[in-house]
């Protein structure tokens, strides 16, 4: 008698309707453990570049306090005058270095704008 209850519960478990539904489960699972891998591999990709970032962001703070404090001197302050606006101390000379082709075209153009013909050509050239 018991081995004929054992045995009707196995054929329960071994009908191929219960096996089929228990595979479509397990396809199921697979299917969805298949997409968490997947986004584990791209949150992990993001976390990996939000690392790299916060690096890059630190690297750069450090480098910005690094020139607050050197800006709080008065050698920063004096180098960041002399940058922006070109000057020099008293009884300091300055060299100012002009490009020569510069010169001479502006030096050409200026030639080539006198005369009533030059004249007379850039009055029907100017665009009104």
């Amino acid at each position: 008698m018991e081995f004929k209850k054992n045995n009707q519960k196995y054929k329960f478990w071994h009908s191929p309707i219960v096996l089929l539904v228990l595979f479509i489960f397990l396809i199921f699972f697979i299917y969805n453990i298949i997409g968490l891998l997947e986004k584990e591999r791209e949150t992990s990709h993001k976390k990996e570049l939000a690392l790299e970032q916060l690096s890059e962001l630190r690297s750069r703070e450090d480098a910005l306090n690094k020139d607050i404090l050197k800006f709080k001197t008065e050698e920063g302050q004096e180098e960041i005058i002399r940058e922006k606006y070109q000057v020099a101390k008293e009884g300091e000379k300055m060299v100012v270095i002009v490009d020569e082709s510069s010169l001479d075209e502006r030096l050409v153009e200026k030639e080539e704008s006198h005369g009533f013909w030059n004249w007379l050509k850039n009055f029907f050239n100017e665009k009104r």
